[in-house]
């Protein structure tokens, strides 16, 4: 009896272990189809969140690529312009530089050419005045040299007229002590004071006197119209009596500075 009981209870529990499996198996499948339907809307409306996130998406793609078409096509036209009127402003600029180009090279040339005239013409002016130099300083020397000669000359004819006049006294005195006569006879052979230097004084001085500045001894004996070595003893007497000066090659009156 008490195993039957023990047995039934047993079986009991069974069937209530079974039943309460039963009902919380049936009571899971319900909430898992309830999950099942909550996840099923969820996805419904995340899909139709994403439908109408894309669709938005689309229309603000279409409406940004038709006016990124638009703007890229106004930049294009503006660009084209702007490219049209840079090559126009590189073409004017480039005939004005040919112009500036040609201007300045046509200024270089004239330039050039003026200056080239320019130099040869001083240059033939300085060799006309080389010449012109050359000629007066060949005349000049050749009037030194021969004032010179005459100035030399001169003095070797005034040195043989003072041992002509020594020679004279000295033969007077030597014929005085002869004949024992005190008195000094005239020198004879030798002129007593050259008559003609007095007369050249009176004549050259004047001439000298025109020329403040200073004149040669050519140039005076040009102007009177004699040979340089005749005028070499007047001459000496007017430095001697102060009348005229000399320095370097030309004769100045006293009172010229």
């Amino acid at each position: 009896m008490g195993i039957a009981a023990g047995m039934k209870d047993i079986v009991q529990d069974i069937v209530s272990s079974r039943e309460a499996r039963l009902a919380g198996e049936a009571a899971r499948k319900s909430e898992a189809q309830q999950l099942r339907g909550v996840r099923v809307a969820e996805v419904k409306e995340l899909k139709k969140e994403a439908n109408e996130m894309l669709g938005s998406f689309k229309a603000s793609h279409k409406k940004m690529g038709t006016q990124l078409r638009r703007e890229l096509a106004q930049d294009k036209a503006k660009m084209g312009a702007e490219v049209k009127a840079l090559r126009r402003e590189l073409v004017d600029d480039k005939v004005k530089m040919g112009a500036e180009v040609k201007a300045m090279r046509s200024g270089f040339q004239s330039s050039h050419k003026e200056m080239s005239s320019a130099l040869r013409k001083d240059l033939a002016q300085g060799e006309a005045a080389r010449k012109s130099e050359a000629q007066q300083l060949r005349k000049e020397l050749a009037d030194y040299d021969r004032e010179i000669e005459s100035e030399v000359s001169g003095m070797r004819q005034e040195t043989i007229a003072d041992l002509m006049e020594a020679r004279a006294a000295w033969q007077g005195l030597a014929s005085t002590m002869k004949t024992g006569r005190a008195e000094i006879l005239p020198k004879a052979g030798a002129p007593a004071a050259n008559e003609e230097t007095p007369d050249l004084e009176a004549k050259l001085l004047p001439v000298i006197q025109e020329y403040p500045e200073g004149i040669t001894l050519s140039g005076i004996a040009g102007r009177l119209g004699v040979v340089p070595i005749v005028l070499a003893r007047a001459v000496k007497h007017l430095i001697s009596r102060r009348k005229i000066r000399k320095q370097d090659r030309l004769y100045f009156p006293a009172s010229a500075k």
